[in-house]
Formats: C-alpha cells, structure tokens, sequence
C-alpha cells in the first residue's frame, strides 16, 4: 500500500475518528491531497462514507471518517495464537468424541455462509471448490478419468496451516465442510491429507443415485 495512505490508516486507528483537517495537520498535506487518498481508500473499503458530526458551536458541521471492519486485517493480529489456545483447552478439557462434535459444529456454521448450491454434481463441486477458495483455501476440482461421475478435490493450501501444526483435529473441519457442502445423498472419501505438511488434501466425491 503506499505510504501515505499506510500513515492515514495509522493515524486513523490511533484516533478512532479523523476530520480532513486533522490528517491535514498530522500529514502536512493540503485537504485536497488528504481528500484524494481518503477517497481511494473508500473506494477500497477501508474508511466508511464521511459523517456528519454537528456541534452546538456556530460553524459548518465536522465530516468525520472511521476505518472499517475490513482495515482490521491490516494491522498486525494473533488470530493463530488465540485459535491455538482455544483448540489446547478443548483438548484439555474435552472428551475426543465431544471435542469431535464440536468440530462438526463448527464446519456446520462455515457451510451455512454458502447458500443453496446447485443439484448438478458438476456445477455443485465447481461451487463447493468456489466457497473453499472465499474461506481462504486454495483448490481445484476435476472428473476422474478412471471412473466417470467421480469428482476430485485437490486442496493445495488450507487456511488453518499455522494451527493445525499443533492442533490436527482442526483438519476435520475441512472434512465435515465438503460433506456438508456436497449435501445429502454425497459420499465423500479424503483420499489423502497432506496439507498440513505442505503437500495435498485430496476429497473424493459422487452421487450414486444422481442423473449425471
């Protein structure tokens, strides 16, 4: 990002709040500088629309600008640290098939961001690779050459990595998503899982009683 809309950003989150003029006098830019990197950094959706703050003192009302939630991940964040404390008390405090449980519940919530996926197996795995890959992971799908109305998932980056070194039940998340995903009537095989340690997970899937 370049550096003045970094400092704008900076100065933002230390203020909580900023007017034109209070970038202007942080910065030592003119308002039409500071007004040209506010705008780009709306359009980018970091900073909300300006605000109207009135006073009870006579004057021109105050415009005020905010970060949004989605300059959070801008700054620096432990996410993995307190992901890792989290899954090292369950652990600790849980019964595996309670703990499992708890996985499956937590891949539940995931799933139900996705919607109504298509019936079509073809189109359904295009949308289930599709909704992996907005969740942060990386992968791909293709029919099996061997054996048609087979499909496969090649997950080559999960999103839990830094976790899951500690932690491997973590990777059962992943397992319950795509089943979930694939929904009723699917049977869905991990055929490998090796992400974790930098290589592939591997999902087969199919619908034995669809019309292909």
């Amino acid at each position: 990002m370049q550096d003045t809309r970094q400092q704008i950003l900076e100065i933002m989150k230390r203020l909580g709040e900023v007017t034109v003029q209070d970038l202007s006098n942080e910065l030592g830019l003119t308002s039409v500088t500071v007004r040209h990197h506010l705008e780009i950094l709306r359009s980018e959706g970091y900073i909300s629309d300006p605000e109207i703050v009135r006073s009870s003192r006579p004057g021109r009302p105050r415009f005020v600008y905010r970060l949004t939630s989605t300059a959070a991940d801008l700054f620096p964040n432990n996410y993995s640290g307190l992901a890792s404390a989290l899954l090292g008390s369950i652990e600790e405090c849980m019964a595996p098939a309670e703990r499992d449980y708890l996985l499956e519940r937590a891949a539940a919530r995931i799933a139900e961001r996705s919607g109504a996926l298509p019936e079509n197996p073809a189109a359904r795995v295009d949308s289930v690779v599709l909704f992996l890959n907005q969740q942060g992971y990386v992968s791909r799908w293709e029919e099996s050459k061997e054996k048609k109305g087979l499909y496969l998932i090649y997950v080559s980056s999960c999103p839990y990595y830094h976790v899951s070194q500690d932690h491997r039940d973590v990777c059962q998340i992943d397992r319950y998503m795509v089943q979930l995903l694939s929904g009723p009537g699917a049977e869905v095989t991990r055929l490998v899982n090796e992400a974790r340690n930098g290589g592939l997970c591997t999902y087969a899937i199919s619908w034995p009683t669809a019309k292909q």
